[in-house]
């Protein structure tokens, strides 16, 4: 089954269902981060444990990732995009039956594990049919669907919860796990022809790591990446518990910041041509610092007000940085784009993995925990986006145009 499209295109239909597999990791997130608490209080299990279901979700998709391109360079990208959403399928299943935080975790981690082959395998059908600008502007266009799918899950997720509980939460996640396994079967089709010569795993790895471009655009990714998760991890503790929101009221305020990530990816979309990818890339990696910076004061000056504005600009922030750093990474990878984008993927989820339980192991009466893990991830990142800017003039690392 071929992909039907013209060169360098995809179909309306083609871009929402790639939009909605690269999402599957972040809506499984997004869904169930309004009932942390409530998990917590049920599995009778501490702060750090309930948020090591989400460290444990992030961590299987860095080892999906890291797995599922190079294979797919060599099989093709379809097969391991269906067995990829029917592992994710099994596994919310589980999450829903589980008994214990522990066998959450573990369920949460082949959940990630299956969310993986959304995320590596989009970027590399995508790149399959596009490079250069045409690669950039299909990247952008999937990306919308992909921040703007999320931006129900909290809200739809505090709505189930005292209905269903968190089990429930799990079980519509499941319902609409299977119905994006039966659309993609249909829709999607193979764009990579099979490569018997791409079972020399290391010759593409050391390719892929060669590329300066990719190596830039991996520090930014994973650090923005590790900002965004670890603002998820800790924000339902720090504005339901330390804020008093309820779980509704917090769910509208992450649709709020999720609009923001949405804005954020359409401005880096509108930018891009008319200032170039390192300028855009480097500028929102800037604007993640300095509002990383004033979360604290902000929230001194203006209580929960001032806080909100300046995570909504934060999480813009990150969104502006996504396309470019996406872009970047598998711009030059045509032969093995598939382990590039796993590479990528790895990074990315592994740093978020790792930072994410931070602020809430350390605990917090204010937002000077958050702030502090926040200003970090935002710093590597600015270190990141002026090396890319530095080497914005040297052919080694421009995304061939063809």
């Amino acid at each position: 089954m071929k992909l039907r499209t013209r060169p360098g295109a995809l179909a309306t239909r083609q871009v929402l269902v790639l939009g909605l597999l690269t999402a599957l990791g972040p809506v499984s997130i997004d869904l169930y981060v309004p009932a942390l608490p409530t998990l917590q209080h049920d599995l009778d299990a501490s702060g750090g444990a309930a948020q090591l279901t989400l460290a444990g979700m992030t961590l299987g998709l860095a080892l999906g990732e890291l797995c599922i391109g190079a294979w797919s360079d060599r099989v093709g990208r379809r097969r391991p995009l269906l067995l990829s959403c029917t592992v994710h399928l099994g596994a919310t299943v589980g999450c829903a039956l589980a008994p214990t935080v522990t066998a959450l975790a573990g369920y949460r981690f082949v959940q990630g594990v299956g969310a993986a082959g959304g995320s590596v395998l989009v970027l590399a059908i995508v790149r399959d049919i596009a490079a250069g600008d045409r690669l950039a502007r299909l990247v952008a266009q999937v990306t919308v669907v992909t921040t703007t799918a999320p931006l129900l899950a909290p809200v739809v997720g505090a709505e189930l919860l005292p209905l269903t509980g968190w089990r429930g939460v799990f079980g519509v996640l499941a319902v609409a796990s299977a119905l994006l396994l039966l659309v993609t079967w249909r829709t999607i089709g193979e764009t990579h022809r099979p490569d018997s010569g791409a079972t020399d795993v290391v010759r593409r790895v050391r390719a892929v790591l060669a590329d300066r471009s990719f190596r830039q655009a991996a520090v930014v990714g994973s650090a923005v990446s590790a900002g965004v998760y670890a603002y998820v991890a800790a924000s339902p503790l720090l504005l339901q518990d330390v804020h008093g929101l309820s779980p509704r009221s917090y769910g509208l305020v992450f649709l709020a910041n999720s609009a923001g990530l949405v804005a954020g990816v359409r401005l880096s979309g509108w930018l891009t041509p008319r200032r170039g990818t390192p300028v855009v890339l480097a500028g929102f990696a800037g604007a993640t610092l300095l509002t990383a910076s004033a979360l604290r004061p902000l929230e001194a000056s203006f209580g929960l007000a001032g806080l909100l504005a300046g995570l909504w600009l934060f999480v813009a922030s990150c969104g502006g940085c996504f396309p470019s750093a996406a872009a970047l990474a598998v711009g030059r990878q045509a032969d093995q784009s598939g382990t590039a984008s796993s590479l990528y993927g790895f990074a990315v989820f592994t740093a978020s993995g790792l930072v994410s339980p931070i602020a809430g192991t350390i605990g917090f009466t204010d937002a000077t925990t958050v702030a502090c893990v926040l200003v970090g991830t935002s710093s590597v990142a600015v270190v990141g986006g002026l090396r890319v800017l530095r080497s914005t003039r040297e052919p080694s690392v421009r995304p061939p145009s063809g």
